[in-house]
């Protein structure tokens, strides 16, 4: 039975600007093999719920969760307005046979995506049904918010087709994909292009600058809940980091340099430390080497929105 539950799921998607709701008692609602094992989840599965054409994200998530003989289904669903439902915190019944699949972390085994992915399921019929530019924009950004907080690669997604071809087609149809962006086909029956969507995922993770500085940059100690690392911030005066630097805990001149920067705010009357988490650091650029040694969280980059040397 895995024991890692995603239970700051509806916090992480808050705080990337979508518009929230949760079923209750979602945090600890499984599939019978329970949470998530070791470091997973791996990826970030797209769907179409093949929905009707009249449903509502409420009724499918309400299908999701306690309708469907497989519950749960998923562990979000995205409606047609951009509005996400949370449904589960652990492993769901999302995506059946198919795979492997590669991604960052690994390759998925064979019929093993189940206990890999976080899975979406998004209200269209998938044979036609328009998908508006705001949900697709809502569907983006989901997917990059997971990644930033769960330490993956905005491009560890896949669509259900990638991963069962033989019997899936979602997410479909390519052509009904409103706004600026349009997967290509590669199906008869619509589906979006993979290499498209990860392509998308990709550009949009890298087109989000950090908040503008200015005369009020204050520089603190991000100290992270979700992790052992703690970084020295470049922050505004309400504390929204723009640049980090890894800052241990660990070794003596790490120490030195943190003790010093702790002197300088006591003397102008600052704050020093700052409470924060993973998903703080996404619109931040990365000053030097990756985190390592941490045991609560295996550090790839992708939490951030850019590094330089």
């Amino acid at each position: 039975m895995g024991n890692r539950y995603l239970t700051d799921l509806a916090d992480v998607l808050r705080r990337a600007g979508l518009d929230v709701t949760e079923q209750d008692d979602w945090q600890y609602r499984a599939r019978s093999s329970g949470g998530y094992d070791g470091n997973r989840p791996w990826t970030i599965m797209w769907h179409h719920a093949a929905s009707a054409p009249n449903a509502s994200t409420a009724s499918v998530a309400n299908y999701a969760s306690y309708g469907s003989d497989v519950a749960p289904v998923c562990n979000l669903v995205l409606g047609r307005a951009g509005d996400v439902i949370v449904c589960a915190g652990g492993a769901t019944n999302t995506n059946g046979a198919g795979g492997p699949l590669g991604m960052s972390r690994g390759t998925v085994p064979e019929d093993s995506m189940n206990s890999h992915a976080i899975g979406i399921e998004a209200v269209n019929t998938g044979v036609g049904e328009a998908w508006p530019q705001v949900q697709i924009d809502a569907y983006f950004a989901i997917n990059n918010a997971l990644a930033a907080a769960y330490g993956l690669q905005p491009t560890d997604l896949a669509g259900h087709a990638e991963w069962a071809p033989s019997r899936k087609i979602d997410p479909a149809t390519a052509e009904a994909v409103q706004g600026p962006w349009h997967p290509r086909p590669t199906t008869s029956s619509g589906t979006w292009s993979g290499d498209d969507m990860r392509a998308e995922a990709a550009r949009r993770a890298g087109s989000t600058p950090p908040p503008p500085g200015g005369d009020d940059v204050q520089v603190r100690l991000l100290i992270l809940s979700d992790s052992d690392a703690q970084f020295i911030a470049m922050t505004t005066d309400d504390g929204q980091a723009l640049y980090v630097t890894w800052a241990g805990p660990g070794s003596p001149e790490v120490d030195r340099a943190v003790a010093a920067h702790r002197a300088a705010a006591a003397a102008k009357g600052q704050d020093f430390e700052q409470p924060g988490d993973i998903a703080g650091l996404f619109n931040c650029v990365r000053v030097g080497e990756l985190p390592f040694g941490d045991s609560k969280h295996t550090w790839t980059g992708g939490e951030f929105w850019k590094a330089v040397s």
